[in-house]
């Protein structure tokens, strides 16, 4: 037959676009900020972007901290509330490697109830530099699918664990 079209969403995306996003995901699903408080952090992060002399690129400990302050913003009184963040800018994207990070996260939830497992940065590295094609995005949209996979399988049934991908 004609096969699968697979469409062309990548977009060049930075740290400060990654921010924005998680921003505007925790905004919708159950966070304590109202909106006017979250269109006030989306501000400071295109203040901050338009500051930034990297060109949206920030270290990774930035980053990290930066996530860190978004999570907080959005669920500051939530004291179970439990997250990790896997930037697949600083690991290897093989499915065995991909594989013992995630069930590795998935472990630091065991005494958890509830929480989230943030994903950032596959499409630059499945890109690393190169056009982004249907393949990639094939690739792209069957990690994300492994990923998922392997948090739902290795789940307590009790856990209440998401997955988001920014």
């Amino acid at each position: 037959m004609w096969g699968i079209l697979v469409g062309k969403t990548a977009t060049k995306r930075d740290d400060y676009t990654r921010l924005q996003n998680l921003n505007a995901l925790f905004s919708v699903i159950g966070s304590v900020s109202t909106q006017d408080e979250t269109v006030q952090l989306q501000r400071t992060l295109t203040f901050m972007r338009e500051n930034d002399n990297e060109k949206g690129q920030m270290t990774i400990r930035s980053f990290e901290h930066c996530i860190e302050q978004v999570v907080r913003f959005h669920f500051p009184n939530d004291r179970n509330f439990h997250y990790t963040h896997w930037n697949a800018r600083c690991h290897a994207i093989e499915p065995l490697w991909v594989r013992a990070s995630v069930l590795e996260f998935v472990q630091s939830f065991q005494s958890s109830m509830r929480g989230f497992i943030l994903v950032s940065g596959i499409r630059e590295t499945l890109a690393a530099g190169r056009r982004w094609t249907v393949r990639k995005e094939k690739e792209y949209l069957d990690l994300r699918s492994y990923i998922e996979d392997l948090v739902v399988r290795n789940a307590r049934q009790d856990q209440d664990l998401s997955v988001l991908f920014f």
